[in-house]
C-alpha cells in the first residue's frame, strides 16, 4: 500500500517560502489539507493550491503568541483537528561570529527556536484531545558540521533538536511524536542571494552525491513523516543532506 497523507490536516509554518511552499504543494497533491502559516502574504499560493486540493492561508508571525494561538484555532475550526505541525519558519542568513550583534543573535532565537516553541504550545491542546499528533522540526546539517559564519543559526537549530528529543519523551505517552530533519544548504534564489559563491562551492565539493539539494528533494521525506507509516518514528534526527554531514 502506498504512503498516504490523504485528509491529514497539516500546518506548515513558513509555508509561503521556498522550502515551505514546496512541502505544502507536495502534501496537497498527495491529498492532505494544508494550512500555510506565514507572516508573508500567502493568498496567491492558497489560490494555486486550492486548484489541486485543499489549502488555507493563515497570516502568522510565529514570534507572537496571539498569532500562533489563532493559527491553531483557525485550523481546528476549519478542519476539526490538527494532525501534523511542521516547524519550518526560520531565518538563515549568516555572518562571522565577531560581527554578530546581540540583536542578530536574539532575532535568530526568537524566530527559529521561540517560534517553534510557541507553535507547539498552540497545537498541543488539539493533539492531546486527539491523543495523536506529529511535530516535525526543520533543522540543518550545519549543526553537525560546525559551519563557520552561522553560529547564531546553528545554535538555534541545535536547540530545536534538543526540544525535539525532550518532547519525544514527554509527549510520546500522549500519542504525540516528534522528528527533526536536517537538510543541507538548499539551492534556491533566496539562498543564492544570502550566501556567497564560495559557500556553494564548499557545499558541492563536500557533498558525496555531487549535486546541490533542492526543496523538492526534502518533500518526500516530509510526506512520509506526515503519514501513519511513520508511527514509530519519535525523537529521531534524520539527515537529508546528501551525506555532507559525514565530513
Amino acid at each position: 500500500m502506498p504512503i498516504s497523507v490523504k485528509d491529514r490536516v497539516i500546518i506548515v509554518t513558513g509555508g509561503v517560502g521556498e522550502l515551505g511552499s514546496a512541502m505544502a504543494r507536495r502534501l496537497v497533491v498527495e491529498g492532505a489539507k494544508v494550512v500555510l502559516a506565514d507572516v508573508r502574504d500567502g493568498t496567491a499560493l492558497e489560490s494555486e493550491l486550492n486548484q489541486i486540493g485543499v489549502a488555507k492561508y493563515v497570516k502568522t508571525d510565529v514570534t507572537q503568541e496571539a498569532d500562533t494561538c489563532r493559527m491553531a484555532e483557525d485550523t481546528r475550526q476549519a478542519f476539526g483537528r490538527i494532525d501534523v505541525l511542521i516547524n519550518n519558519a526560520g531565518i538563515y542568513t549568516g555572518k562571522p561570529f565577531e560581527e554578530i550583534t546581540l540583536e542578530d543573535w536574539q532575532q535568530r532565537m526568537r524566530v527559529n527556536l521561540d517560534g517553534a516553541f510557541l507553535c507547539i504550545k498552540a497545537v498541543l491542546p488539539a493533539m492531546k484531545t486527539q491523543q495523536d499528533g506529529r511535530i516535525i522540526n526543520v533543522g540543518s546539517d550545519t549543526v553537525w558540521m560546525g559551519t563557520p559564519g552561522l553560529a547564531h543559526y546553528l545554535t538555534s537549530k541545535a536547540g530545536l533538536l534538543g526540544l525535539t528529543r525532550a518532547l519525544a519523551t514527554e509527549l510520546g505517552p500522549l500519542g504525540i511524536k516528534t522528528a527533526w530533519i536536517s537538510p543541507t544548504l538548499l539551492d534556491t534564489p533566496g539562498t543564492r542571494q544570502a550566501f556567497t559563491e564560495e559557500t556553494f562551492d564548499y557545499i558541492l565539493n563536500h557533498t558525496p552525491i555531487g549535486k546541490f539539494e533542492k526543496p523538492d528533494d526534502v518533500t518526500g521525506l516530509v510526506t512520509f513523516l506526515c503519514s501513519k507509516d511513520a508511527e514509530f518514528i519519535n525523537g529521531a534526527a534524520i539527515n537529508i543532506g546528501g551525506g555532507i554531514s559525514m565530513h
